[in-house]
């Protein structure tokens, strides 16, 4: 069986990526063992943890239970580095809301959109997340609306005005 830890220590392609990506097809427990490597001391290791998990959440979302869609909202929380953050809210965002929609996320989206220390990324991607929230809880979409305003003053990219036209039209 494939050593997970010692596979993603190295420098990787996309091409062994993908063969990562179809080892989880064969066997889907073993994203477990991905998600484990997410606190890896080696954090060249831990981002390609979760750089295979993104792949194979867009392959075979499936796979992803609502345990283990916590255990990722709980990374991206707790992530350390903007790659880390990243990556994990971006399987989050896209995946099926829980029933009980997890506040500190919220909390966080909220904070990382307006922080000027945050990426791009993951400032559309929480634009993005809490506007499918605001699907399910209509009385935050003023809150949000506004909070995109007040983003399109300091930050003005094509990701940001994408995802702030979409929140702007509801």
């Amino acid at each position: 069986m494939l050593d997970f830890a010692l596979f993603l220590s190295r420098s990787l392609s996309l091409k062994e990526i993908d063969f990562l990506v179809e080892e989880i097809y064969v066997a889907p427990p073993r994203i477990d063992e991905l998600l484990d490597l997410l606190d890896h001391e080696n954090s060249q290791l831990a981002w390609h943890a979760a750089w295979v998990l993104q792949k194979v959440f867009r392959k075979y979302p499936e796979f992803f239970s609502e345990k283990i869609l916590k255990r990722l909202t709980e990374k991206a929380i707790s992530a350390n580095t903007e790659g880390m953050r990243r990556l994990t809210l971006s399987i989050v965002s896209f995946a099926d809301l829980p029933d009980e929609i997890p506040v500190s996320l919220v909390n966080s989206c909220f904070e990382w959109m307006l922080s000027v220390k945050t990426s791009i990324a993951v400032k559309a991607l929480s634009i993005h997340y809490l506007h499918r929230i605001c699907k399910q809880e209509p009385d935050m979409l003023p809150e949000l609306q506004l909070s995109v305003i007040q983003l399109l003053e300091t930050t003005d990219t094509a990701a940001i005005r994408s995802v702030a036209k979409k929140v702007l039209k509801d």
